[in-house]
């Protein structure tokens, strides 16, 4: 008898000891870390040639970008020289500030304003402000577009026969995509298009385009080629209506 109570306090002993070893369940993985909430990158090209003609640009630019999400700051700034026989034959000056809101995966809000400077198109300054709503058609990671629209308003100063005539004011309409091809593991397509109408008049709209292929060298340097629009349906007198630039140069991921 005692022999047999001996025996089975020694089975529930080890029975005790067996459960205690082993979890119940398997341990949940640990959580992932968050996203950053600071993010951007700088691009910079140069390109300089020399012999009967001496021609030389240069261009550069900076996007930064703050997450707390549901929301996303974005400020974007770019500049663009060029000259010949060290004299400047185009120059262009941009700088965007934006705020958005996430009401749904694919559904979000905007507010933002921009400035931009052209004077060998004609355009000494526009300045606009506008707001509207996006919308995400693709977010997959090899294919992703987002479509927007919104309304807004422009004051415009233009440079006509040499002269800087006054500031004209107008409310103005908007549309633009974004778009993004991740055809490689390390190589992307990206477009963004963006469309402004001046509602006081139809026959005066602008259309700005950037298309560029990445290539990725490092986790944080990456080569670029790029191709750039500024077309204007009503350009300024002495000024044809479009723009274009080509540039390759490398690209800082932060």
């Amino acid at each position: 008898m005692k022999f047999a109570v001996r025996a089975l306090f020694a089975m529930l002993f080890a029975t005790g000891v067996a459960s205690a070893q082993t979890p119940e369940c398997p341990c949940p993985p640990p959580p992932a870390p968050p996203p950053p909430c600071w993010f951007g990158k700088a691009d910079l090209s140069y390109l300089s040639t020399s012999g009967n003609t001496d021609t030389s640009s240069i261009g550069g630019g900076l996007e930064l970008n703050y997450n707390p999400k549901p929301w996303l700051f974005t400020l974007k700034g770019a500049y663009l020289k060029s000259s010949s026989d060290d004299v400047t034959t185009a120059e262009a000056m941009t700088i965007s500030l934006r705020a958005t809101r996430e009401l749904t995966e694919r559904l979000d809000v905007f507010v933002g304003g921009g400035w931009l400077r052209n004077r060998f198109s004609g355009i000494n300054n526009i300045y606009n402000f506008d707001g509207g709503a996006g919308y995400k058609l693709f977010k997959g990671p090899e294919q992703f577009l987002r479509v927007e629209a919104g309304v807004g308003y422009t004051t415009e100063q233009d440079i006509v026969l040499g002269i800087i005539v006054p500031y004209r004011n107008y409310a103005n309409a908007r549309a633009g995509l974004q778009y993004k091809w991740q055809f490689t593991k390390n190589a992307a397509f990206t477009n963004d298009f963006n469309f402004l109408a001046d509602l006081s008049d139809t026959s005066n709209w602008f259309i700005t385009e950037k298309a560029a292929i990445t290539a990725n060298i490092s986790s944080i340097f990456a080569l670029q080629a790029s191709w750039s629009l500024l077309f204007r349906n009503q350009p300024v007198i002495g000024f044809d209506n479009t723009d274009t630039a080509t540039a390759f140069g490398i690209v800082a991921k932060f």
